[in-house]
């Protein structure tokens, strides 16, 4: 079993989400061609005899139709990655501060260690 998210860090995290994100894409993508696909088929059946600038003018349509949701699911993942990039950033950030605190805390606590006589030595 994957490792639990406690255990991950931001980046394999983002990087599991991305990857979830771009399977979504592709199975609506496929959903999308696969429902064109059965349109066409229905409308050739339904209407056989519609006629071929008739018919030109009704998969003109489809697949403008197409094109928008295309468009719009590449908007709605754009923004997701967008979001998810502002986390990693804000999480490494948040992680570097959590560092940079750290250790100067350590250091102060040294240097106040050192000026009482009580500073342990270092371990090798």
């Amino acid at each position: 079993m994957a490792e639990s998210n406690e255990k991950k860090t931001v980046a394999e995290r983002a990087a599991d989400l991305s990857e979830d994100v771009l399977e979504s894409v592709r199975d609506r993508q496929q959903t999308v061609i696969e429902a064109m696909r059965k349109f066409v088929d229905r409308l050739d059946e339904a209407l056989p005899d519609l006629g071929e600038e008739r018919r030109k003018k009704v998969l003109d349509a489809l697949v403008d139709f197409a094109e928008k949701v295309g468009t719009t699911t590449n908007d709605v993942v754009a923004r997701m990655v967008r979001s998810a990039s502002g986390t990693l950033k804000e999480g490494t950030a948040k992680s570097a501060a959590k560092g940079t605190a750290k250790k100067a805390a350590a250091k102060g606590t040294a240097k106040k260690a050192a000026a009482k006589g009580t500073a342990k030595p270092a371990a090798d």
